[in-house]
């Protein structure tokens, strides 16, 4: 299948944050093969639309790349709004138990299927996911064509699937290599496990993700239990590298920053997230000025009730203008980075998306032409942070599959997934006796 999008503000996110007015990107099996500004070969142009198989005029909307979550725990969908206005450590003591007494594959297909159906319709086509059962949501995404990173998942407890620490281990080495390796935190888990973790991870040169430096709570613990901060005990586990992505790493000192920009780690950062659980503001610029990678993440749906990347870019382009009193800071172009092209950097997708340029894969969203609270446009950039919401995601393309048309989905049955879902709710609240 050969598509031609046309007439479209083309804002392509590569290293120029080129944007293109009234031109035209055409994609085929899945590989983005021209991106055309209006006044250059027009007979190309023509050529090319002769021979597409779907042609669209676009009449000047908006196209740009996937929106990329950096940090998510997919499958709580089924825990939003479970545990609300508390702390990290209150908002987990209420969560772990519950999630217990339901846990199974089948709770995460449903959990992760309606997930999927947020997230595609938010103009969200990639995540970074950290959850129990990371097979069984993989099985979801590849139904709905969505494009998850995922791999095993370590804590220091048995968890909620009830599975202890050394049967993890086994059953990953059993069913590996995997490209990423997953662990919870470690305030969850001892020195000795992140090191038998860190083997792991360096054994099959995977990619890692975890928990880090969260809250001051969480420093502290460490520092008191182990003599030692978060960053530092990663470190010592050798998981301090490239391939690594830090969630939050909101309560970091100069040197620790200087550390992760060194070892070519990355950060996902998750602002609504850290305001709604009180846990701080990320020290991004600083993140920025020593030259870190910095993701965006939604969290879990759990914690900050929904999946709305259009909403954590504006939360992250406003929070940190006025926690540092400067206006400049963090600017539209920036925040848009972070949540593609710079997710995609961190995850170590960027060869395959983030930015719209030839022989990237066709993952794709046109926002609506038609949006009064589009109109009007001076800078399409600016109006994709501090205007633009999931509401005016009309188009999705992944992999050159349109899996969102005209704001219905086609990859997944949502009536069937909504009702899976209560369903789902209803058992959790017998079991939790709410």
């Amino acid at each position: 299948m050969i598509t031609a999008l046309r007439n479209a503000t083309i804002v392509t996110v590569d290293s120029n944050d080129t944007v293109l007015a009234n031109g035209t990107i055409v994609f085929a099996d899945g590989v983005i093969t021209a991106v055309l500004p209006a006044g250059e070969q027009l007979t190309k142009v023509a050529d090319i639309t002769k021979v597409a198989d779907i042609t669209i005029d676009l009449h000047g909307a908006i196209v740009m790349p996937g929106l990329i979550n950096a940090h998510t725990h997919l499958a709580m969908t089924l825990f939003r709004g479970f545990a609300d206005d508390r702390n990290l450590q209150d908002f987990l003591d209420r969560l772990l138990p519950n999630e217990a007494r339901v846990m199974s594959e089948a709770h995460v297909r449903i959990g992760a299927r309606l997930a999927f159906a947020e997230s595609l319709r938010s103009g969200c086509t990639s995540a970074l996911d950290m959850y129990w059962h990371p097979a069984a949501a993989s099985a979801e995404a590849n139904a709905a064509r969505f494009r998850l990173q995922t791999g095993p998942l370590f804590i220091g407890f048995d968890g909620p699937d009830n599975t202890p620490f050394e049967q993890r281990i086994k059953a990953a080495r059993a069913s590996g290599p995997h490209e990423w390796v997953v662990a919870h935190g470690t305030y969850t888990m001892d020195p000795t496990q992140l090191g038998v973790v860190g083997e792991l991870v360096n054994e099959w040169d995977a990619k890692f993700h975890i928990h880090a430096s969260e809250t001051a709570e969480e420093v502290n613990g460490a520092m008191s239990q182990h003599g030692k901060t978060p960053i530092e005990l990663l470190e010592d586990a050798g998981l301090l590298r490239p391939g690594t992505v830090l969630a939050h790493a909101v309560v970091l000192t100069d040197d620790e920053i200087s550390r992760i920009a060194e070892t070519g780690t990355a950060v996902a950062h998750c602002p609504a997230s850290n305001m709604k659980l009180a846990s701080g503001f990320c020290r991004v610029t600083d993140l920025h000025s020593a030259g870190v990678i910095v993701g965006l993440g939604t969290d879990g749906p759990s914690s900050s009730n929904d999946l709305d990347m259009f909403a954590a870019m504006r939360c992250a382009a406003l929070i940190h203008k006025g926690n540092q009193l400067d206006p400049t800071v963090l600017p539209a172009n920036a925040v848009l980075r972070m949540a593609t092209i710079d997710g995609a950097r961190a995850l170590g997708i960027d060869h395959l998306v983030g930015s719209l340029q030839v022989g990237k894969r066709a993952d794709l969203i046109v926002l609506d032409a038609n949006s009064p609270s589009l109109t009007p446009s001076y800078d399409p950039i600016s109006t994709i942070v501090y205007a633009a919401s999931r509401a005016d995601v009309v188009d999705v393309w992944v992999d050159g599959e349109r899996v969102v048309n005209n704001r219905e989905l086609t990859t997944i049955d949502l009536q069937q997934a909504i009702a899976d879902a209560h369903a789902e709710a209803d058992i959790l609240r017998l079991s939790a006796g709410d």
